[in-house]
């Protein structure tokens, strides 16, 4: 399956999903062409200021673009790159095509496999385009969304992590980790309401989010012990890992029995990492051995008081984590199985017995 041409449709922004495919497939000798979809301003800026601003575009597109007309001329520029590159493969990101859109692709390139990879989970499947769209294949990061579509959709569902890319998420040789990365406890990513909420029961330690700025809403009480104002990637988000003695992963609720890919990120990087217990999470990371979970805030508490106190056994349970994460969690190993499986050599990634 080298040299194939491939479609990768995304938003190809730092750290963004559709960015490390792209980077990962032309590493495996694949020629790949990109197709930005959304808003090009992607809402990750460090300044306050135009995140806000980004977001109002974002908004702003995202309502111009339920317009038939103006979605139509949007759409022809797909139409005309897959007519010019004639790919083997679209590889969309996320839920991005409309079913219309989905069903000229097929009629139009009957010879173009065209699937859907969507990294996040059920909570935020919107209007769920793919349930009606004719995709030859379709990537959920979450087993519990193949058993609940499973036996509904004609398309086939598949079972596909999240990842890392060991290219993006590592800390060269000889490169210190700076004083303000170091605390007790950290995390990367959005000040959520659960998160914030979650974090409250933290605030005894010398802990730090790394993140965009809370919302405006939010109160500013209950975030300002907590967040250094600062977005981490790549070798950024390797230090504030590294720097932490726990990085501790509250999954969203919306993670039913699968994982988030900040899971396989610490993992990866080689850090020490408590996260909530999920059911298909036993088959990806050996639970005391290449990682630690926790089934509530009692359990939380009392492996973060002993971990805290006990460096050695994090130091073992990290490198474990690392190396497993090397041998079976890439994007490299994500993208070969998929190509496998449209290829009809494999049926995704197996799933829990849960």
């Amino acid at each position: 399956m080298n040299n194939m041409k491939i479609l990768v449709l995304g938003k190809f922004y730092t750290e963004g999903f559709a960015l490390h495919i792209k980077e990962t497939l032309l590493d495996m000798g694949h020629q790949v062409f990109c197709y930005e979809v959304g808003s090009l301003i992607a809402n990750n800026s460090k300044s306050h200021f135009l995140s806000i601003i980004n977001k109002m575009r974002n908004v702003l597109y995202e309502v111009t673009d339920n317009l038939p007309s103006i979605r139509n001329k949007r759409i022809k520029s797909l139409f005309k790159l897959v007519a010019m590159k004639n790919p083997d493969i679209i590889l969309v990101c996320y839920d991005f095509l409309l079913p219309s859109e989905v069903v000229y692709l097929k009629e139009n390139f009957p010879e173009t496999k065209i699937a859907m990879w969507f990294p996040d989970t059920l909570v935020n499947f919107g209007r769920s385009y793919f349930m009606n769209a004719p995709y030859d294949a379709l990537f959920f990061k979450d087993p519990f969304i193949i058993h609940a579509l499973f036996n509904v959709l004609k398309t086939p569902v598949y079972y596909m992590p999240e990842c890392f890319n060991p290219q993006r998420h590592f800390l060269p040789d000889g490169i210190d980790i700076e004083d303000k990365y170091k605390c007790d406890i950290t995390t990367a990513g959005t000040l959520h309401s659960w998160r914030v909420a979650y974090y409250q029961h933290l605030t005894k330690y010398d802990v730090k989010l790394w993140g965009p700025h809370p919302p405006l809403w939010m109160p500013k009480e209950l975030v300002n012990n907590l967040h250094p104002n600062h977005v981490v990637y790549n070798q950024d988000k390797a230090k504030a890992f590294l720097g932490a003695k726990i990085v501790l992963n509250n999954l969203l609720y919306g993670e039913i029995w699968g994982v988030n890919v900040r899971t396989f990120e610490a993992a990866g990087i080689g850090a020490f990492q408590m996260v909530d217990w999920r059911p298909g999470l036993e088959q990806l990371f050996v639970d005391g051995k290449e990682i630690i979970t926790y089934k509530n805030l009692a359990d939380m508490h009392e492996k973060i008081e002993y971990y805290l106190a006990n460096p050695k056994q994090r130091q073992v349970i990290a490198e474990a984590g690392k190396i497993r994460a090397f041998k079976e969690h890439t994007y490299r190993h994500r993208l070969e199985l998929i190509l496998a499986t449209l290829a009809n050599k494999a049926k995704g990634f197996n799933l829990p017995n849960v």
